[in-house]
Parts: C-alpha cells; structure tokens; sequence
C-alpha cells in the first residue's frame, strides 16, 4: 500500500516541478471596458490569434514585477497576432491610478477594467498576478498565478507552440 502511494506522490511531485499542468477548459467570454472605455471583447480578439490576459492591480508589487516581461512579449508578438489584455482588479476607487500608472511605465498592450472583480472569478483566478494564455479555439492553454521569474521564458515557449500554421511552419 505504501509503495504505491509513493509512487503517486513521487509523480505528483514530478507534475508540480514540471510546471503549471491545466485540464482541458474553455476561457469564459469577456466584455470590459478599457480605461479610455473601448470595448474588449475576448471572441473579437480570438479571430485574430492567441490572447495572453494578465490580471494585476496597481498595488500589487509582483504584478509590477512583471509588466516588463508582457510587454516584452507583446512587442515580440503582436505581428504574429498575439493580444495581450492586462486585466486590472483596482476597483472602482482605483481607477483613478492605473492610466497614470500605465504612462509611466511606458505601458502599451490593452488594458481591461475588472470593476466588479467578475472575470476574476469567472477565470478562478486565486491570486495576483495571474497569467493566462488562451488559443484561437477558446482553450486555456497556460496558466500561471503568482510571480515567476522564468514566466517570460514558459509563454514564449507555449505562444512558439501555438502559433504555428496549419502546415506545421513556425510563424517566427
């Protein structure tokens, strides 16, 4: 009885160290607003490619700590037709922060306004910053809650997966 039960945990060790495994899930259709009120409807985006949607909040420091890195692969993708949607979870009180927040940083991929906190929940994301990459068919294909260090390196290696054309020929 013990062996086995080593075995699985030696397996579910394996599974949380090789890093975020996620079960076959749609992504919940969206329609925010953006700070300067545009529409962001996540059905529209998905037309054109991959949507990487970014949950923070101007007062969390790992979300800070890692808009560099989407930005970055928002100007290494979005010829290829990757979105990039930093969803922010302020608040209606602290909607008066993120445009400033956003200038200095020299921030441009999409920003969405979460006031409600409903996509938040929708998306059962637990923690700030949560990444989350989903496909032209709608799937989830990555997600990742939490600050990472090597989260630029695991995307680029999903979105190089996912962009490809349907004869098998690298995008890049």
């Amino acid at each position: 009885m013990f062996r086995h039960g080593a075995r699985f945990l030696t397996f579910a060790l394996f599974l949380s160290l090789s890093g975020p495994v996620i079960a076959s899930e749609v992504a919940p259709d969206f329609n925010l607003r953006s700070p300067e009120g545009r529409r962001i409807h996540l059905k529209t985006f998905l037309q054109d490619g991959p949507v990487l949607l970014d949950f923070w909040a101007t007062w969390c420091k790992p979300c800070v700590k890692t808009m560099p890195k989407l930005q970055s692969i928002y100007d290494k993708y979005r010829e290829k037709g990757l979105t990039v949607v930093g969803v922010n979870e302020d608040g209606p009180r602290g909607q008066s922060k993120v445009k400033p927040f956003l200038r200095a940083r020299n921030l441009t991929f999409l920003i969405a306004l979460d006031l409600d906190g409903g996509l938040l929940k929708r998306m059962r994301v637990n923690a700030l910053p949560a990444t989350v990459l989903i496909d032209t068919t709608g799937e989830i294909v990555f997600r990742q809650e939490g600050f990472s260090q090597k989260l630029e390196e695991k995307l680029v290696k999903v979105i190089d997966a996912i962009l490809v054309t349907s004869e098998g020929v690298s995008l890049e």
